[in-house]
């Protein structure tokens, strides 16, 4: 990718058309994307680690996230990316390092975002007000607790630096990964991307919410046909389908990320220096 970074204009169309796009993509290459879904659902289950689990997760996901962009991009060339294309951003120190440092911006945004939250709260509420709304025990002490609360400044000001954090990893995954970016400025070019296109990405939120709530309806009329049919074993196999399910959802995001990069940015498929690439995919 050359340097600086162009950014192009996407329309509000082509933003409602990232999503169809990715599951296009998916239907053409599902069974090595089900692999990596499986195998990042596998990883996953560092989440459960106490009290580092979740910190382990956030810090690797643009890492991993790297690697299914990478999917995709072998998916554009008409190659089947292995299960593990998953950890290619872990192969080359330049990447590893800068993936790992936007690991570490989403938990320092996340964690900032959290703060101003609760100190806007804390400084509304008593102390047993905040402890009942933190630990979420009782419904009715939480409804107490938030009643006659002004909570629009520090809910803006939580939800403006936790969207910028998501802008700024939005675009600079690929970025580093594709282009090698250092994370500082993959980070900040990403914002730019974001907010030039503002548009399209209204015309993508549309579509998100659309595909979400549709997946949502028949993921609760596949759990209630199971759980009434087959009871406690139906119950089980829900639970894994929705997991597995989650993981594709992600998978379809990160397909439609890849191609919003790719248009924005001009990326077409083909990572020169990538060691290991996949066999063809079968016409």
């Amino acid at each position: 990718m050359s340097q600086p970074y162009t950014i192009q204009r996407a329309s509000f169309r082509q933003g409602l058309s990232w999503l169809p796009a990715s599951a296009e993509m998916m239907r053409g290459g599902f069974r090595p994307l089900l692999g990596i879904a499986a195998l990042w659902l596998l990883v996953s289950l560092i989440g459960f680690v106490p009290l580092i689990g979740q910190l382990i997760i956030v810090i690797i996901t643009p890492l991993l996230t790297a690697g299914v962009l990478l999917a995709f991009d072998r998916l554009g060339e008409q190659r089947i990316p292995p299960p593990t294309t998953l950890f290619a951003g872990w192969r080359d120190p330049v990447r590893r390092n800068s993936l790992l440092t936007l690991g570490l911006f989403m938990l320092g945004g996340a964690m900032a975002a959290a703060l101003i939250l609760f100190s806007w709260l804390g400084s509304q509420l008593g102390q047993e007000q905040l402890q009942a709304l933190l630990s979420q025990e009782s419904p009715e002490a939480m409804a107490e607790a938030l009643t006659g609360i002004s909570i629009g400044g520090g809910v803006l000001l939580a939800a403006l630096v936790m969207g910028l954090v998501l802008a700024g990893l939005y675009f600079s995954v690929a970025l580093v990964m594709f282009g090698r970016a250092p994370a500082a400025r993959a980070f900040i070019t990403s914002i730019k991307a974001v907010l030039t296109n503002w548009l399209a990405f209204i015309g993508y939120l549309i579509a998100l919410f659309a595909i979400a709530m549709g997946l949502g309806v028949i993921l609760v009329l596949i759990s209630t046909f199971l759980t009434l049919a087959l009871g406690t074993v139906g119950a089980f196999i829900t639970q894994i389908l929705m997991l597995l399910g989650m993981m594709l959802f992600q998978i379809l995001l990160a397909g439609a990320q890849y191609l919003a990069f790719a248009q924005i940015f001009g990326w077409s498929p083909g990572l020169d220096d990538e060691d290991e690439p996949g066999p063809a995919v079968p016409l």
